[in-house]
């Protein structure tokens, strides 16, 4: 079907949209239209019909015989155009509306009069769910769902072709869909989403042809026709200033005071004229190049001035921003790294506070970030978890007796700030008890032993190695009893929950004056052990009954235990003198 009237000779190139410029009737339109018309005619004839302009002169004539036909074609109100057919002899009776008019295409005119997501248009002809229609969108929708309502009727909700509510920006100001009454939706013919990406791409094509040409320090180059009324033009990208732009009206450049740029808007003091169809503006523009930030992660060495390096790495060392300290991660060959942070007993009070002295460490666990205690740290074992110097130290409960106290150096990532902390668990610290939440990462660092009055058992450290004052003697002093078959040993005085090298003085004695012992870890297997096969640490005796003795160290497993064995029956005496402790080094 072509176009109606109102289509052909509408005002403007898209209906109702004036920056679209006016619009000239194309001839091959206004032909078929014309031919539409005269067939359209001839038809009505034959079918022994006829038209009327409105339904008030239909109604106004009566003289026909009952159920002839007749159709109204261009009523004011749309509603009433339609097919009628004659009820009553004729000169009585009345005109009964039975059918649409058979048009199954119908353009529709949305020249903004609702809103960009309650949508009013106006047809020429009644919409029917026999009839498809074409409808233009003024603005781009900003939420959904989005609804229309056709000559003031009823109210549809837009879907899309699958049934789907269109998505925010999904019905773009310009674009012009294609749809059909289904009870209350109007449901597009055209794939709205589908439609969007394709609009969508074809802005940014033109978008992005302009600025490669910039980028090619290239003019872009835009062009627009004047009307007389219109002083504000879109530019396809912004030239950053006015000063960057160069603009000519029918040959004419024009002062830069004559017109004013805010990013995209072209705005002129004075409408230019022009007939609103020919392209008589010319807007040639070199514009503003961003220069991006490099992304995080993504300097390498190479582009770092050689002789600036040292200075970074002192800025770095200071790890004073949050930034730095979580893009350190293992690649980084940080995991694992410890220095300083020996542990002491206070002079003070040794029974339950460690003096920590300066020092740094990676956190323990994923994604480590380095940690640096700037000075030297009391806490206090006695008392629960505090900020600061001299403040309490214990992360949840009362220090315990006769057992193990691990301290931990821990952190804040939010503010930076890194203290000391004691627990009974060997694994990590408890959070959210005295500690903060805000504590997020933590190493261990120390462990300590009490006695069973709670007291901290005197120890030396010297980086990984810690060495009792006293010798823990096992078992109490007393032996074990060790033959052919092996056994464990949970030691007292290494602790459980990690491994450690235990440093040992053995002691061996039977009835056998051949045979020797033998002490390993128990991550090892059980082995035949003798002379010929090299596994006798501590050795036979001289004499049957006297004793032989050695200095061991043995790695430990995770519950601080040790096997022993021997060639023949006898008794084993064992003191641990200290251990070897890496404390997550890798």
């Amino acid at each position: 079907m072509p176009l109606t009237a109102r289509q052909v000779w509408r005002d403007y190139v898209v209906d109702g949209l004036p920056s679209s410029g006016n619009q000239r009737p194309a001839k091959p339109d206004i032909r078929a239209w014309g031919t539409y018309l005269e067939s359209f005619i001839a038809g009505s004839s034959v079918v022994n019909s006829m038209i009327k302009t409105t339904r008030a002169l239909l109604l106004a004539d009566v003289d026909h015989d009952e159920s002839t036909m007749a159709w109204v074609v261009d009523d004011p109100t749309t509603a009433y155009n339609g097919i009628y057919e004659k009820v009553g002899a004729s000169g009585l009776g009345t005109w009964n509306r039975i059918a649409d008019l058979p048009y199954p295409f119908i353009p529709a005119s949305n020249v903004g009069a609702g809103t960009p997501n309650a949508l009013q248009a106006t047809t020429d002809i009644p919409i029917s769910e026999t009839a498809l229609v074409w409808l233009p969108i003024f603005a781009t929708n900003t939420t959904t769902p989005v609804t229309v309502a056709f000559n003031g009727g009823s109210t549809l909700t837009i879907k899309t072709n699958p049934g789907n509510d269109p998505v925010v920006g999904g019905l773009p100001g310009g674009m012009i869909v294609l749809g059909r009454q289904q009870g209350t939706e109007f449901r597009l013919i055209s794939d709205q989403a589908s439609s969007a990406i394709v609009a969508a791409a074809e802005a940014a094509a033109a978008e992005a042809a302009d600025y490669a040409a910039l980028a090619l320090n290239n003019q872009a180059l835009n062009t627009f026709a004047g009307n007389g009324s219109d002083t504000v033009f879109a530019l396809s990208v912004d030239p950053g200033s006015k000063n960057n732009t160069s603009v000519n009206v029918n040959g004419v450049i024009q002062l830069k005071s004559s017109y004013s740029i805010s990013g995209t808007a072209l705005t002129f003091s004075e409408a230019p004229p022009g007939d609103g169809i020919e392209n008589n503006i010319e807007v040639s523009f070199g514009g503003k190049i961003d220069i991006a930030t490099p992304g995080s992660e993504t300097v390498d060495a190479d582009k770092i001035k050689a002789t600036d390096i040292a200075a970074i790495r002192t800025k770095l060392s200071v790890y004073s921003k949050a930034e730095v300290d979580s893009a350190v991660a293992v690649a980084s060959g940080v995991a694992g790294r410890l220095y300083g942070l020996t542990g002491s007993q206070n002079v003070t009070d040794a029974n339950n506070d460690m003096d920590f002295a300066a020092g740094e460490a990676a956190s323990a666990g994923a994604s480590p970030v380095i940690m640096v205690l700037a000075s030297a740290l009391t806490k206090r074992s006695d008392a629960a978890w505090a900020v600061g110097n001299n403040n309490g130290g214990m992360d949840t409960g009362t220090k315990p007796t006769s057992a193990w106290l691990h301290w931990y150096l821990i952190k804040r990532p939010d503010t930076g700030v890194v203290d000391v902390c004691c627990s009974a668990s060997a694994s990590a610290p408890t959070i959210g008890v005295s500690i903060p939440g805000a504590y997020t990462k933590y190493r261990r660092i120390r462990s300590t032993k009490t006695d069973a009055s709670g007291n901290i058992i005197a120890d030396s450290q010297d980086g990984d190695e810690v060495l009792w004052l006293t010798a823990v003697k096992e078992n109490a002093g007393a032996a074990y009893s060790t033959g052919t078959t092996a056994a464990l040993i949970t030691l007292a005085g290494a602790p459980s929950g990690f491994k450690v090298r235990a440093i040992m003085n053995a002691t061996f004695t039977s009835a056998t004056d051949t045979a020797g012992a033998f002490v390993n870890s128990p991550d090892e297997s059980d082995q035949a052990i003798g002379v010929g096969n090299s596994l006798v640490n501590i050795t036979n005796m001289q004499n049957a009954s006297e004793n032989a003795s050695a200095g061991l160290e043995v790695r430990t497993n995770t519950s601080g235990q040790v096997r022993h064995k021997a060639l023949a029956a006898g008794s084993l005496y064992l003191a641990t003198r200290g251990y070897i402790d890496r404390r997550g080094r890798i």
